[in-house]
């Protein structure tokens, strides 16, 4: 990247580098910070201040298909130890986070619980640790954790602002650019109907598709019908679905049984963290045919499509799609709580799953509210 794109880079994510002059201007050194995260540009904006701090950044990729290849050059570039690149595969990620987890470190940084119980494991004791995700919380759950976790996945701000507005924003630009196809009139399945999937569907309503949410949760159900969704079973819904996305958090939602019931001609996407809610294995016995990040798979006596190999669409680099503005509060929330945790402020906080600083979390809402770039 040269400096005129690294300067655009700066200029959209303006919370996070304004935060990040601080956290430059100290003295991290000696101090060691494994991340197992998406690499995209407003990665640069989170590492490069704890880099310049004197920290050791070491960092292994939580996705196939969220890793921006020229971002991931980048961050080799200015000394951050990286094992990343897009396209890799399920061993690769597997290795990359054996490698991630060879060494201790200071703080962790996470998205999906691998390398927080992956240490945990290991007997390493970080002073503390950050996860960003429902996928790893639920992994996290009865492990007992010798060191204070922040979740900052359950926090307003990410529940209410990116969770179930931002996914949406990014998810169907993402389906576009990939498929060449609108929404206008066609029958949609949301499969989780959490923040993530009330704003793609909501999204998906706007763009003029007719909307069916699944959901195992009754009140969920009664919620979606009074957004104006269809409720059906899974099942059910399959059947009659052009376009399916699963936003639950969890492996295996379209599993084998559900597959099957899948429509001629469906296309199936995911915008929940795990890049295994469609289960691409049992897609992956069957004859396909790859154009870009859309997958042409012949079932037995039906086709159906796979965008991105199943991971998080909204993620997907090389689209053009991606906003690093809507994710500079969350790159804040992430900069400021391992700056935190290096600086020993989160010491005297009990070991296991600890909400998020809420002083830190209103440092970053005062500054996306006020337009303050932060103080």
């Amino acid at each position: 990247m040269d400096a005129a794109e690294l300067e655009w880079i700066a200029w959209t994510t303006p919370i996070t580098t304004s935060f990040g002059r601080t956290v430059a201007a100290g003295d991290l050194r000696g101090r060691t910070v494994a991340c197992r995260q998406h690499v995209l540009g407003d990665t640069i904006s989170i590492l490069t201040p704890l880099v310049e701090a004197g920290a050791r950044v070491r960092v292994a990729p939580c996705n196939a298909e969220s890793t921006d290849d020229r971002a991931a050059a980048h961050l080799a570039s200015i000394g951050v130890e990286i094992r990343a690149r897009s396209g890799m595969s399920t061993a690769e990620l597997d290795d990359s986070l054996g490698w991630l987890l060879a060494e201790p470190a200071d703080a962790l940084c996470d998205m999906g619980g691998d390398l927080i119980a992956g240490a945990v494991g290991a007997g390493h004791s970080p002073a503390g640790a950050l996860e960003a995700t429902t996928t790893g919380l639920h992994r996290l759950d009865g492990l007992d954790l010798p060191f204070p976790v922040l979740d900052w996945n359950g926090i307003a701000l990410k529940e209410l602002i990116h969770n179930r507005h931002h996914v949406g924003v990014e998810t169907w630009p993402a389906f576009t650019a990939i498929t060449g196809l609108s929404l206008y009139g066609r029958e949609v399945v949301v499969v989780g109907f959490g923040p993530v999937g009330q704003g793609v569907a909501a999204r998906a309503r706007d763009l003029g598709a007719v909307v069916t949410v699944v959901d195992l949760d009754p009140v969920r159900l009664v919620q979606a019908q009074h957004d104006g969704c269809r409720v059906a079973d899974l099942d059910v819904a399959l059947r009659t679905a052009e376009v399916v996305v699963t936003a639950t958090g969890f492996d295996g939602v379209l599993g084998a049984q559900a597959l099957a019931q899948v429509a001629d001609g469906a296309v199936l996407l995911n915008v929940g963290h795990s890049d295994r809610e469609i289960d691409v294995d049992v897609l992956d016995r069957h004859p396909r045919t790859t154009v870009r990040r859309l997958e042409r798979v012949d079932l037995d006596d039906r086709t159906v499509y796979l965008l991105n190999r199943g991971s998080l669409v909204n993620l997907a680099p090389g689209l053009g799609i991606n906003a690093p503005q809507l994710f500079d509060p969350f790159a804040a929330i992430m900069l400021l709580g391992l700056h935190a945790i290096l600086d020993g402020r989160t010491t005297t906080l009990p070991n296991g799953v600890q909400r998020y600083p809420r002083e830190l979390e209103d440092r970053v809402a005062r500054a996306l509210a006020t337009g303050v770039r932060g103080r």
